[in-house]
């Protein structure tokens, strides 16, 4: 192999990944969704007295709360392992409170499972049909990334 051979394969070598993240880029080919998150985002600046979800409290500690309706079959359900869902959390259950509302008390009276920081604000909500795994793993990373609560 000669040495402009070699000099092409050098250049090759280094821009042909860059051509085609460009590509990828660009045309938005081959790109993953970019959400690591299972519940819905509330929109930013949402306060937990906005929606009428009960204060944190003092110290303040993160919120699960679950806003049901008598009508809620899967409410029930959820309800009934409220004590299992605080258990799974390991060292971190001490950062949480994990609480059931009437939600008809809310400003939204849809049932929901809403997650609120120390600060009082609202940044997830599931529907109460979820896999309770699915809140876990979101809440246990919200908390492995938090410094407050």
């Amino acid at each position: 192999m000669g040495n402009r051979t070699t000099f092409w394969l050098i250049w090759a070598v280094a821009l042909v990944p860059m051509f085609a993240a460009f590509v990828m880029y660009f045309g938005q080919i081959g790109l993953p969704d970019g959400r690591t998150h299972h519940g819905e985002l509330v929109k930013p600046g949402t306060q937990h007295v906005d929606i009428g979800l009960p204060n944190p409290g003092d110290p303040a500690k993160w919120q699960v709360v679950l806003a049901s309706t008598v009508a809620c079959a899967p409410c029930s359900l959820f309800s009934e392992g409220l004590d299992n869902f605080h258990t799974a959390l390991g060292r971190e259950r001490d950062r949480v409170i994990v609480r059931e509302i009437n939600a008809t008390d809310l400003t939204i009276d849809e049932p929901f499972i809403w997650v609120v920081d120390p600060l009082g604000n609202v940044v997830l909500r599931f529907e109460p049909a979820v896999n309770p795994t699915l809140i876990l793993q979101d809440l246990k990373k919200l908390l492995k990334l938090s410094k407050v609560g």
